[in-house]
């Protein structure tokens, strides 16, 4: 069946490119585009633009993108038609397309797709069985029993897999699929004597397992008659990896990207009532650790990650190990403790939604400060712990991004310890990830990735100065050294002005005879490899030099104290002096 062209035409119409790629990606404006992280290879500075004058998007690395509907054909490995049809109901056209059930061919591009399908349609054939069976009664009165709710059972499709050997095994034979497919799908077992296939789940209630791109790719089943194990879960498959998949990361996309914050909770029944009691952007891992890859796909979608896992020993070293590695990868975490031995479907049984989505909002604390509190008993008691945990902390504070809660956590850490809050500060300073190692000769580079919002926008501006002489002396005029917040920035803007009043061309090879720091010469080889736009787009330099303008405010005591520091150990005798009259300047302005 061909999809007329005046059908696909007014859907194209009617869908903004912008609306849709934001759903799977962290978009920031760049002059008249949008970017962020590529969601097709793993990146770390962003190269994925998206325009939506000319509603098309593109990756500069991968080279992967197109139209709106071919961005949906990739991100969900999808035939033409099928994207068609799936951005028709977001705007309300009915676009017919064949299924699987209506074409006895089942002319799908791939076994993976076939899987797919074949777990789709036993989602359908489960979800009446719990619902229009005898056999499906008495579960269904066991998830009623446990506070699920006729809308939760219909928004998560829950189902049932009956006490029967065969039941999948019968239905996909009779819709013409391969068992053997099915079999490597996960849904059926086999005997490997004679190789006889049979329903791998039983007499269980099922919880779809769908991908990020709303796909069911696997099962839980779990028991409710005290069968071992409590949840089966599907097997590893070409198409469900568990290092991949986040629990309801599909329906929970939109509200991270609205809150820009994600909350990682420990199992998908915390999930699906967590979600229920009002609290939206929550993901769960299915009972693996957190992965590379799953940190790789919450990066692209927020840096902000609230651990919301269960308050036993269990949960406690969960949150410790969990949180310690993210925080380490450059995100902002935060962590919520639950009161002893209840995970979040505890809390909300005993006090209610509204109690449970007020202890979120009350109770979320930095990560590094949680770390504190669990181990204060330690740390004044004994004094092996306390040197172990100093240690710990000060390198833990240097990798906080935000300013304004480092700032925090220091003076909590400061009165804990009993230590001046300036001698930790400086030792917290050592630690900067700008900074090269004092127990190793390797050189740590600026990672241009783990900037803020005015940092991006210096290096955006003087990557466009590395490009063009005359955008350089168009501009530098508006700007001042103290114009960057970031001290790399300040030195490159000023080498920069050396160099251009001697040179034409920028070349790498040449500005780095400018430079005499091995730090400095790293930013440099940083910059020269950050990836933007070639050209800037119409007032997107004006829009970078108003956002650091706009950075630029008065000082207080303690940020010039703190880059007075930085300046010193920089070797910095310049901005030491000036940072020098600037105190001085604070100090007699204060008497007036």
């Amino acid at each position: 069946m061909r999809i007329d062209q005046s059908v696909i035409n007014e859907i194209k119409e009617k869908t903004d490119i912008l609306d849709v790629v934001s759903e799977y990606v962290k978009l920031e404006k760049r002059g008249r585009n949008y970017i962020g992280l590529c969601p097709f290879h793993d990146e770390k500075t962003p190269s994925f633009t998206v325009s939506e004058d000319k509603q098309i998007c593109h990756c500069f690395g991968c080279k992967k993108g197109g139209n709106v509907f071919q961005f949906i054909q990739e991100i969900k490995d999808i035939p033409f038609q099928e994207a068609v049809k799936e951005l028709g109901e977001r705007v309300n056209i009915q676009v017919n397309v064949p299924t699987g059930s209506e074409s006895s061919s089942h002319q799908i591009a791939s076994d993976d797709l076939q899987m797919i399908e074949m777990h789709e349609l036993m989602q359908s054939y489960y979800h009446y069985a719990l619902l229009k069976t005898v056999e499906g009664e008495e579960a269904l009165n066991y998830l009623k029993s446990r506070g699920f709710t006729e809308e939760i059972i219909e928004k998560r499709k829950i189902g049932f897999a009956p006490d029967h050997p065969q039941f999948c095994h019968d239905f996909l034979q009779k819709k013409g699929y391969d068992i053997e497919l099915a079999y490597e799908a996960g849904l059926l077992a086999r005997n490997e004597e004679s190789f006889n296939y049979y329903d791998r789940f039983r007499n269980r209630i099922m919880f779809p397992l769908k991908n990020a791109q709303g796909r069911t790719v696997g099962y839980s089943g779990r028991t409710y008659t005290n069968q071992e194990p409590k949840y089966l879960n599907s097997p590893e498959t070409p198409i469900f990896h568990k290092r991949r998949l986040l629990y309801n990361l599909d329906q929970a996309r939109r509200s991270i990207r609205k809150s820009d914050e994600i909350y990682l909770l420990e199992g998908f029944m915390d999930v699906i009532k967590s979600d229920q009691a009002g609290l939206s952007p929550v993901v769960a891992t299915m009972g693996t650790e957190l992965s590379q890859e799953h940190s790789t796909v919450i990066r692209k979608l927020t840096n902000n990650v609230t651990l919301l896992y269960d308050g036993d020993e269990a949960g406690q070293n969960a949150s410790l190990k969990t949180g310690q590695r993210l925080l380490e990868q450059g995100f902002n975490i935060f962590v919520i403790k639950l009161p002893n031995n209840m995970d979040p479907d505890d809390y909300i049984k005993t006090h209610g939604e509204e109690a449970f989505t007020q202890f979120v909002a009350r109770e979320k604390k930095s990560f590094v400060t949680y770390k504190i509190n669990l181990h204060k008993d330690e740390i004044l008691h004994n004094d092996l712990a306390y040197e172990k945990y100093l240690k710990e902390i000060t390198q833990d504070i240097s990798y906080m991004s935000s300013s304004i809660l480092r700032k925090k956590v220091l003076q909590e850490a400061a009165e804990l310890f009993k230590v001046n809050s300036d001698s930790l500060n400086r030792s917290v300073n050592q630690y900067s990830r700008f900074e090269p190692s004092h127990d190793s000769d390797v050189r740590i580079a600026p990672d241009f990735g783990r900037l803020n919002k005015y940092e991006r926008a210096e290096v955006s501006l003087l990557k466009h100065f590395t490009r063009d002489k005359d955008t350089f002396l168009n501009y530098q005029q508006k700007l001042e050294v103290e114009d960057f917040s970031n001290n790399y920035f300040k030195h490159i803007f000023d080498v920069l002005r050396n160099f251009y009043a001697e040179n034409d061309v920028f070349k790498l090879s040449d500005v780095l005879q400018y430079v005499e720091s091995d730090e400095l010469k790293e930013a440099f080889m940083a910059l020269d490899n950050y990836m933007l736009n070639d050209m800037p787009y119409e007032q997107e330099l004006e829009d970078y030099i108003n956002i650091l303008l706009a950075n630029k405010q008065d000082d207080s005591i303690d940020i010039l104290k703190h880059r007075l520091q930085e300046a010193s150990r920089l070797n910095d005798l310049e901005l030491q002096k000036y940072y020098l009259e600037k105190i001085k300047k604070y100090y007699q302005n204060t008497k007036l």
